[in-house]
């Protein structure tokens, strides 16, 4: 029988428990022996508790049941983000899980919609046509059809969650799935002579060593960053906040099924309603809002009493220049920083597991090629690039008076958002990624949502045809008017858990009807 080989993960909390649950899940207990190391001394950020659809796909594949995830966790259901003060000081919009209308005979719905406002004509705001922005704002909710047929296919959801509950509850799983739990805190380092990593030594004297290293310690990259010297790219001067304030309150009686992103004057305040309790924070730019400023600001802020007091966050946007170095693959917050503005977080941690099981060493051994570290590295360094280019556009997007958001406004962008911002601009087209999270129907919620339209529209739009198209803008959401006012509160559906168990969808949105015949 041939020798078990070894992986470390430093650092618990999300990032760390998560992959122990996946590599536990998915690699064969007699050939890999995995143990995480971490310290209740040292603690864990805790930012993140707003996740995207694709986290239940992630519960799915290390067997976690909806029902006893959301039960252990207090999560409520989540539909989307809603954006205020983003734009002017009085844009409300919501990037919703879902799409907003269907195309007609062929022609994108943004593009009707575009070119009815040029012409005058009424129409309301885009979101007001996408399923799952009517179910948040009436504070209502109902699992997705697995029908692509079905207009209740056209939304996803993901949920709201207490991060330190699901890193709780992640080590009892996988814990029994046998890995090792080691309390302790790394004194040294030790490296092979060929630069490799070969053991860690803790406080309280002992030597662990492995074949393969995950860093999950965080900000600190001990193993990544000070110890390997990966390198860090920053972003700061395109993602200008570099501090956050985090605090929770009481429970709202009635939560809703939506993220709050609330613009302020130096950044933004979230609010992530639980079954338990409400996540707050405010991330700002320490350039142009002191932390007294701050702290007043995110406490006059909250619609429920604090529960605790706030807890400071210094940070620097960017990445890892390599994530995976020699053997030693940093996943979290050890690989990248992006503020939690479009709930990302938890889905790079999960992408890298995903990534690293993909690309895992083959054959008896542990040894790692640089094809497969490249490999890696390329793909999530055009991950993180690519949500970096996201949040960037909801900065760049601005009409706001207040120096920091001019600041903002008047910032040169990276050439691969430039190019997109520009063709929408001119216009309305957009281009999928064939890699990357957020596709079109993101890209349109922000713009449009921001109020920014194009130019110029579809050629194949007809001037005889207004009246057709006003008919259909105005049968889809009264469609969907009709559709939402017959599904239970978002309270009702938390109260009748289990959620849904079907396969998530592969995309954050849900399914694509493509054409509106009816």
């Amino acid at each position: 029988m041939p020798e078990q080989q070894r992986i470390i993960i430093l650092g618990g909390g999300t990032a760390g428990w998560m992959t122990a649950a996946a590599l536990a899940r998915f690699l064969p207990a007699h050939r890999y022996q995995i143990t995480l190391i971490e310290s209740e001394q040292l603690g864990t950020v805790g930012v993140g508790e707003a996740t995207i659809p694709l986290i239940r796909q992630f519960n799915q594949w290390i067997g976690l049941p909806e029902a006893e995830f959301m039960q252990a966790t207090g999560a409520t259901y989540k539909l989307g983000i809603r954006f205020q003060g983003w734009g002017t000081a009085h844009s409300d919009y919501i990037h919703p899980f879902g799409y907003s209308g269907d195309d007609v005979h062929g022609l994108p719905f943004h593009q009707i919609w575009c070119w009815l406002r040029q012409q005058g004509k009424p129409v309301q705001a885009f979101d007001q046509y996408s399923l799952a922005v009517l179910m948040a704002r009436q504070g209502r909710f109902q699992s997705p059809s697995a029908e692509s047929a079905d207009p209740l296919s056209a939304f996803n959801y993901a949920y709201h969650v207490d991060a330190h509950r699901y890193a709780a509850l992640l080590r009892q799983q996988a814990t029994a799935q046998g890995v090792i739990r080691v309390e302790g805190k790394v004194v040294q380092v030790q490296q092979r002579p060929n630069g490799d990593l070969q053991s860690l030594y803790l406080d309280q004297g002992t030597q662990h060593s492995a074949e393969l290293f995950i860093d999950c310690s965080g900000f600190a990259a001990l193993l990544i960053e000070q110890t390997l010297n990966s390198g860090f790219e920053n972003w700061q001067h395109w993602l200008p906040c570099d501090r956050a304030l985090a605090i929770p309150s009481e429970a709202d009686p009635k939560p809703t099924p939506y993220t709050s992103a609330k613009a302020i004057s130096a950044g933004w305040q979230w609010r992530i309603p639980l079954q338990h309790r409400t996540g707050n924070g405010l991330v700002y730019s320490s350039a142009l809002l002191d932390d007294d400023q701050a702290a007043q600001t995110l406490h006059d802020g909250l619609l429920q009493p604090a529960s605790t007091k706030a807890k400071a966050l210094r940070f620097t946007t960017g990445r890892r220049r390599r994530s995976w170095q020699r053997n030693c693959v940093a996943i979290g917050l050890a690989a990248g920083f992006l503020e939690p503005l479009e709930s990302t977080s938890l889905h790079l941690i999960q992408l890298a597991i995903e990534k690293l099981l993909l690309y895992f060493p083959s054959g008896a051994r542990l040894t790692i090629s640089d094809t497969e570290r490249d490999h890696f590295n390329q793909q999530m360094e055009l991950e993180y690039l690519r949500v970096r280019d996201f949040l960037i556009l909801h900065y760049k997007l601005n009409q706001r008076p207040e120096p920091f958001w001019q600041q903002c406004a008047r910032m040169s962008l990276p050439d691969s958002l430039q190019q997109r911002l520009a063709m929408f601009q001119e216009n309305g087209h957009l281009l999928a990624y064939r890699q990357g999270l957020f596709q079109p129907p993101s890209w349109l919620a922000v713009m449009l949502g921001q109020g920014v339209t194009p130019r110029h529209c579809d050629l194949r739009l007809q001037p005889q045809n207004t009246d057709l198209y006003q008919q259909r803008l105005a049968h889809h959401q009264q469609q969907l008017q009709q559709r939402v006012a017959t599904m239970p509160s978002h309270q009702a559906a938390l109260q009748a858990q289990p959620g849904s168990e079907s396969l998530a969808s592969p995309s954050i949105y849900g399914s694509r009807r493509t054409a509106c015949n009816h």
